[in-house]
């Protein structure tokens, strides 16, 4: 299995979202989310909620493998921008990886999105002001 490999980017809204000022953080998370790996994301994600605040995207298409842990802390994830209020959403694909996603029933709670494009168009406009 790979390393884990977390980046993170600004989303500043198109002009057309007049009176908007902020941003939305996209996380892109790739390779391997696991037990071994838990700790180092959880402090990648504490980084992006302190950077972007409670409005992220997390976009988990570069999943080579995700443990139950590792869901557990997207929920963490998810409970914690809902506490902040924010929004937060996932970017996965009902296979591979991401696909302990579905099994778990976490898709149902959580949005979750084919691309990074349909997540940002779904973002509430409280998101990026």
């Amino acid at each position: 299995m790979s390393e884990l490999h977390i980046s993170t980017e600004p989303i500043t809204p198109d002009a057309g979202d007049a009176g908007s000022s902020g941003s939305l953080g996209v996380v892109t998370v790739r390779g391997t989310l696991d037990f071994i790996t838990h700790e180092a994301a959880s402090e990648l994600f504490d980084k992006a909620f302190a950077q972007y605040g409670p409005h992220l995207v997390m976009d988990l298409l570069g999943l080579d493998f995700l443990d139950s842990r590792a869901t557990g802390l997207l929920v963490s994830c998810w409970k914690r921008a809902l506490d902040e209020g924010g929004w937060l959403a996932l970017v996965a694909v009902e296979k591979g990886a991401a696909r302990a996603l579905w099994i778990t029933g976490l898709a149902s709670h959580v949005p979750v999105f084919p691309t990074v494009e349909a997540a940002l168009a779904a973002a509430p406009p409280h998101a990026t002001q």
